[in-house]
């Protein structure tokens, strides 16, 4: 049978979860799926499940980003944004994409990175320091919101006191977009309009200086060089601000309450550092930021035996593949020793993040120093932590942590 056959037969097959339920649950879909289930289609589109098959889509060149389309959603018709998105490198494909892709992350480097990581530490001291003695803390304004903007001022080259609140409000009401609620419309217009305004007042006032000693410099060497244009450093500028600290900000709330809720992970943390690293990406497998990442099919074709049709929404849903137990053992289990397949939150494939390495080492470096200053964190208010929305870490963590006698060697 052909998928227009199936089109007019088969439009919705399940409504096992509501979107709701996926945001304070993103793993729900396990408990209401027959086993082995790896594709859906529901009233938004089709929800894919399964580890395998959510990396497979985000893979698959027959789906694009969706850039458009949430704009769309959400009630944002300005041209502006349209065309600055539909020209980006998170939304090009083919040969456009590789131009964009080889020209921009040629800056995110693991040597810049590891460049960093000094800047990042003394960072982060600092604000432990700035808590003093205090037992109660609230770890989202005293510690994790400043790490990320910190970082993305120094890749832009600013101010980083100046520009790092901004910094950080205008990426966390920028990626409100991604929410495709189309309530949100005038909120999401006028913070794209703010983000968009300073970026073209960053670029007018900028002073040149040596290629790569920032991200500005680099991609003005890279359009000397005939491999970008203005706008296209427009646009690079606009979708790195917008996408620059609310992931990390949220995935690093959401680990620390992680280990608010499995003092013995923290304790092996605070024995064996060498765990940093996996320790972050189980923290990002186990509470992922977002609950799915989104696509819209461009042609029509399939998934397993789901028909799925050109302009379908399509949704990766992370929360479930990182508790999918063909892949994870004990995928319930919070264990920061695990050697499993990576976590989904920052893509796979050619739209894979570019600012994933600078993610992951502010996250390990928050880590590594509170581990060594802490010997264990717990939630202030368990029953209140307990019964909290999901991304409500996002704007508060209030948490007591008990202070070492004398800190853990490096």
């Amino acid at each position: 049978m052909t998928l227009s056959y199936f089109k007019e037969e088969m439009m919705v097959s399940s409504e096992a979860f509501t979107v709701d339920e996926l945001v304070e649950t993103p793993w729900v879909p396990w408990e209401r799926v027959p086993a082995g289930t790896n594709v859906v289609r529901t009233e938004r589109g089709v929800e894919v499940i399964g580890y395998d098959a959510s990396s497979a889509l985000l893979r698959n060149t027959d789906y694009s980003t969706g850039l458009l389309e949430l704009f769309d959603h959400s009630g944002v018709d300005d041209v502006t944004f349209r065309d600055l998105v539909e020209s980006s490198v998170n939304y090009a494909e083919g040969a456009a994409h590789t131009r964009l892709r080889a020209a921009i992350g040629s800056f995110f480097t693991p040597a810049r990175v590891a460049g960093m990581r000094d800047d990042v530490r003394a960072d982060i001291d600092a604000a432990l320091d700035a808590m003093g003695d205090a037992a109660d803390v609230e770890l989202v304004d005293q510690l994790i919101r400043d790490v990320p903007a910190r970082v993305f001022a120094r890749l832009l080259g600013v101010d980083l006191n100046e520009h790092g609140a901004f910094i950080s409000r205008i990426s966390e009401e920028s990626v409100r977009v991604f929410e495709m609620d189309p309530t949100l419309g005038e909120h999401v217009t006028l913070a794209w309009t703010e983000l968009t305004n300073w970026v073209d007042d960053l670029i007018a006032l900028h002073t040149p200086g040596a290629p790569d000693s920032n991200v500005i410099d680099h991609l003005l060497a890279q359009q000397a060089a005939g491999n970008i244009t203005a706008n296209d450093i427009r646009s690079a500028l606009v979708t790195l601000l917008a996408a620059s600290t609310d992931t990390t900000q949220i995935l690093a709330a959401l680990m620390f309450w992680s280990f608010a809720e499995n003092p013995d992970q923290w304790q092996r943390l605070r024995e064996n550092p060498e765990l940093a690293s996996s320790a972050v990406t189980e923290a990002a497998r186990y509470r992922p930021g977002d609950a799915w990442i989104f696509r819209v099919a461009t042609v029509d074709t399939a998934i397993e035996d789901v028909p799925v049709y050109a302009g379908d929404h399509v949704f990766a849903l992370i929360g479930a593949a990182h508790r999918d137990q063909r892949v994870f053992a004990n995928p319930d289990q919070f264990d920061i020793g695990r050697s499993e397949r990576m976590p989904l939150n920052w893509g796979v494939g050619r739209h894979f993040c570019m600012g994933r390495m600078f993610a992951v080492m502010e996250l390990e470096e928050m880590l590594l120093a509170t581990t060594r200053r802490w010997e264990r964190i717990e939630h202030q208010d368990p029953v209140a932590a307990s019964a909290a929305p999901y991304l409500s870490v996002q704007q508060s963590l209030p948490v007591r942590v008990h202070r070492a006698p004398t800190s853990v060697p490096a």
